[in-house]
């Protein structure tokens, strides 16, 4: 499967909702589930704290013939799966992205300011009202959470300690190919034309990039944003009609766009925990910068 299959390992709050929207856009590519999370299946296997502390289980792909028959075997299309958390759990998911994928399987990793990725997961969160907690309590929270099983997209600040994540992808795997978040955000096209020559497909496809994709932010009416996202009794009533009128693709757009026209602009992250957050990182970031050959000064300052 590696010489017809691509996968982009994380990091989560990056940009990969966009580049999942423009890939699948290419005629030559194929993404039949964004996230199967299939390379997690030995990190997901506690679901007893329920959804939002957790995943819904009933949205995993963790089943290896429920995850191949996705992936046709004589197909001439390149197939992908755009991940998040693979990156973070390098430790578990290599070996079975190895296992099932092979060593030339094409590896991309976009990575984005850890300052600034840190708040957006943070605000992830806040946006469907799953935290009550402050950006700094939620913080101090991590390593009790990481303990109870919460899914990694919890770890706001943990997840940006990047170096050894990709490095131990960059030594499991020949074709690794790392993005910045900051450098796509200012040319895509020129950075979406890279990623497609490190695909091997045709790199003459013009993308819409118009939209902007799974967007943080604070909900106006939090109530709003309740009635959407959590389980409640005008949600139950309302269920069969939404679902006997409108398929699963139909209700997800619906609700995407609702919880959008909801989200306004999230405030600003205090100077203090913006300085102790660049000081917390700053040994991690020059270590990458050495493992990549290149400079990130921009997320130093």
């Amino acid at each position: 499967m590696s010489n017809s299959h691509f996968l982009f390992v994380g990091t989560a709050k990056a940009g990969t909702t966009s580049i999942f929207e423009y890939l699948r856009q290419h005629p030559e590519i194929e993404i039949p589930v964004k996230e199967t999370f299939y390379f997690l299946r030995d990190v997901l296997t506690d679901f007893s704290l329920g959804y939002p502390a957790q995943r819904p289980k009933e949205e995993l792909i963790l089943d290896k013939s429920a995850f191949d028959s996705l992936y046709p075997q004589n197909s001439k299309k390149l197939y992908g799966e755009i991940g998040t958390g693979y990156l973070y759990h390098h430790d578990k998911s290599i070996s079975l992205i190895k296992e099932t994928l092979g060593e030339d399987v094409k590896i991309l990793i976009i990575l984005r300011n850890p300052v600034s990725r840190a708040y957006s997961s943070y605000m992830h969160f806040v946006k469907d009202v799953h935290e009550k907690l402050s950006f700094e309590k939620s913080m101090k929270m991590e390593a009790q959470r990481k303990a109870q099983h919460y899914d990694f997209m919890w770890m706001h600040r943990d997840m940006g300690l990047y170096y050894r994540q990709v490095k131990a992808f960059t030594k499991a795997f020949k074709n690794v190919k790392v993005i910045i978040t900051e450098e796509f955000k200012e040319n895509q096209a020129e950075e979406m034309r890279s990623i497609l020559e490190f695909l091997e497909v045709n790199p003459d496809i013009q993308f819409n990039t118009s939209k902007e994709h799974n967007k943080s932010g604070e909900p106006k009416f939090k109530s709003l944003q309740r009635l959407i996202t959590q389980e409640n009794l005008v949600k139950k009533t309302l269920r069969p009609f939404f679902r006997a009128a409108f398929n699963k693709e139909k209700r997800a757009k619906m609700r995407k766009k609702v919880k959008n026209i909801n989200i306004a602009s999230y405030p600003p992250m205090s100077e203090e925990t913006r300085r102790e957050l660049v000081e917390f990182y700053l040994k991690d970031i020059e270590a990458l910068e050495g493992l990549l050959g290149k400079s990130l000064q921009s997320w130093k300052n």
